[in-house]
């Protein structure tokens, strides 16, 4: 039987979860291993943890997918992974995608990162550039024929 842990979030909250699921992430297991009291306090809020926790618990007793090259067809991603992880990652917001991913970066969290970052490819897919800029706050400091340029040069993207 797995030990739980204690983990604090920034929030303040706890979740008890398997320390098997801890040690998949080298960061969390090097401060496991440090605590004297098998309690961890993270400064990552307490709905991404969750997020993160609940999909290796869905998968514990499954073998690691590790995903070496890009998703063929990213308009059936939805058919490609676990129904219960598409609807997790649907029902986030682009913003708390965003997070996910970056907090499965620092954790190195790989096998959810990889899954997540192919889904927010899927939801940008389709995506003019300019609701793209907007969504993640990216300035143009280009001019207008310099991007029709790059986009001439790039056109086999859109196909």
């Amino acid at each position: 039987m797995n030990s739980k842990i204690q983990v604090i979030s920034i929030n303040n909250e706890n979740l008890y979860v398997d320390k098997e699921i801890i040690t998949k992430s080298p960061i969390l297991k090097q401060i496991l291993d440090r605590s004297e009291n098998y309690e961890i306090s993270i400064d990552i809020q307490y709905d991404i943890l969750e997020t993160i926790f609940t999909f290796y618990e869905n998968h514990k007793n499954e073998k690691e997918i590790v995903k070496t090259g890009p998703l063929e067809k990213q308009s059936n991603f939805q058919n490609l992974i676990n129904k219960k992880d598409y609807q997790m990652l649907e029902k986030l917001s682009l913003q708390k995608q965003q997070q996910l991913i970056q907090v499965c970066y620092d954790l190195q969290y790989n096998q959810l990162l990889n899954i997540a970052c192919a889904s927010l490819a899927n939801k940008l897919q389709y995506m003019d550039t300019m609701a793209i800029r907007q969504m993640f706050n990216i300035q143009q400091d280009q001019s207008k024929e310099k991007l029709e340029r790059i986009s001439l040069e790039n056109k086999w993207l859109k196909e």
